[in-house]
């Protein structure tokens, strides 16, 4: 019997540069049981989503650049 595969809620909250509040989520699969590996994942989507456009944004139409600071992390298993 292998091993179950995971989903996981992510959402990361933070401010950049000019003090624009940002937020990222989503979800993803651990296929390895592998915790740090979701971890990875989770910033590497939310900085993805941040860099293209896809973050929601505390001022709708300002925008948002780094640098970026994080405030809040919650990772759990869907």
């Amino acid at each position: 019997m292998g091993i179950p595969i995971k989903v996981y809620r992510y959402e990361i909250q933070g401010t950049a540069a000019d003090g624009q509040t940002w937020q990222t989520s989503g979800t993803m699969t651990d296929e390895h049981n592998d915790v740090l590996a979701v971890f990875d994942s989770a910033m590497r989507i939310s900085f993805q989503q941040l860099t293209s456009g896809k973050a929601v944004f505390g001022k709708p139409g300002v925008g948002c650049s780094g640098p970026y600071d994080i405030k809040r992390i919650v990772i759990e298993k869907s």
